[in-house]
């Protein structure tokens, strides 16, 4: 890719959001369909936070074994691959009359979310430069919020006016319409693709060493890993939690969802406003400690909740604890960049990403687990909330080996 104008800049970061909302989007597809498809074939709603943990278990070994081929391939091409296999997922969950094509489709959207994060992130490193870094990542990830809220509206509403294979339909024409994209942004911006770079399959098991042995990214890699937990985990299960314990229609319990999301994206961008103003893992210890506090006072509710109430913790988990990756992915690329330049970034953010696909595999497993096992989704919301104080104290011990990074 060249040196960014100001006009290619603003086109690098405008793809990379809409890429991941288009991603985003196909993998809240079933969490936002589960109370409407549910019945006609033959599921509980429930365990949907098993179908979650498919493709987060997938996407797991998709970032790290796809990440030699998404750095010789380029960018855009690869982002232009993992919307064609997002799109035959949503095809298959369209096309389900059983669990055999709804697990089949969570798989193929579990590849292709894998390469999602190394990609966009080795894109806006070249763009997010000097102070405002923090402020682009986090409008980045805004685009996991865009991608949830427009789920959560639009799809209950194609819905209402079809029925739900219609809109699984529709994520995937969304997923083909960017891919057809990708190549002209690419073509605007260059490749960025690296001849003779390695494509050789690789497990997730080196990258996460590596992380792990680094004191710089330790913190930051036990965070990602309790961050994920909580906003999959709800991601996935929040609505058919609220339709569970509370009087909500699926369609209020839909749109409760959609609040979270749209509050996240401002929290995103206010939240990476202000690690930009400095001391980006204090903001990160705070936003872990809130959580564990809203999800305390989740745990009463119930039917005699009235929907403002429900709006309210929705909103409040949404703008706080869940503004977080923006800031953290900042912090991960900025670490990487330090050790190993470009190419640093890449293997430091595929990983992280390793524990984030953990964190996104065993939160929403948690969830619906706990409520499968003990009818109450009591059990999981205290071992997220436990996870949130334990990374509010790790991340910021790490704060004195990143300054002594920076500056070395």
């Amino acid at each position: 890719m060249s040196k960014p104008s100001p006009q290619n800049a603003v086109l690098g970061i405008g793809f990379v959001l809409i890429y991941q909302t288009a991603v985003v989007a196909a993998v809240q597809t079933a969490p936002v369909l589960a109370p409407f498809a549910a019945l006609g074939l033959g599921l509980d709603a429930d365990f949907i936070g098993i179908f979650t943990a498919i493709i987060f278990a997938t996407a797991l070994v998709s970032s790290t074994g796809t990440a030699g081929v998404v750095a010789r391939w380029g960018s855009f091409n690869g982002a232009s691959a993992s919307l064609a296999v997002v799109a035959l997922g949503a095809l298959a969950l369209a096309l389900a009359n059983g669990p055999v094509l709804v697990v089949l489709g969570a798989i193929l959207i579990g590849i292709g979310y894998g390469p999602v994060n190394p990609i966009g992130s080795r894109l806006l490193n070249r763009i997010a430069v000097g102070r405002h870094r923090n402020l682009v990542f986090s409008f980045k990830q805004s685009s996991v919020a865009i991608g949830g809220a427009a789920a959560g509206f639009v799809l209950p509403v194609i819905v209402l006016m079809s029925d739900w294979r219609m809109a699984a339909i529709a994520t995937m024409a969304l997923a083909i319409l960017v891919a057809g994209l990708s190549p002209l942004v690419g073509n605007r911006l260059g490749q960025d693709g690296l001849a003779g770079v390695s494509i050789r399959f690789k497990l997730p098991f080196a990258p996460a060493r590596d992380v792990l042995a680094d004191p710089v990214q330790r913190g930051l890699a036990i965070a990602v890993f309790a961050f994920s937990m909580a906003q999959f985990g709800f991601m996935s299960v929040y609505i058919a939690m609220i339709w569970r314990e509370s009087q909500l229609p699926p369609e209020g319990a839909a749109a409760m969802l959609s609040l979270t999301m749209t509050a996240s994206i401002f929290g995103r961008l206010y939240w990476g406003w202000r690690a930009d103003s400095g001391r980006p893992r204090q903001v990160l210890s705070w936003l872990a400690w809130s959580g564990a506090g809203l999800l305390m006072i989740l745990l009463f509710l119930g039917p005699e909740w009235p929907w403002v109430a429900i709006a309210l913790i929705s909103i409040a988990l949404g703008f706080v604890p869940m503004g977080w990756s923006g800031v953290l992915l900042a912090e991960v690329a900025r670490a990487g960049e330090a050790r190993g330049g470009q190419g640093g970034v890449l293997s430091a953010t595929a990983g992280s990403m390793v524990f984030a696909y953990l964190g996104g595999l065993f939160g929403p497993a948690l969830l619906s687990m706990s409520v499968l096992a003990t009818g109450s989704y009591t059990p999981g919301i205290v071992c997220l909330a436990v996870a949130f104080a334990v990374s509010a104290v790790v991340v910021v011990r790490g704060t004195e080996a990143i300054e002594k990074e920076t500056e070395a």
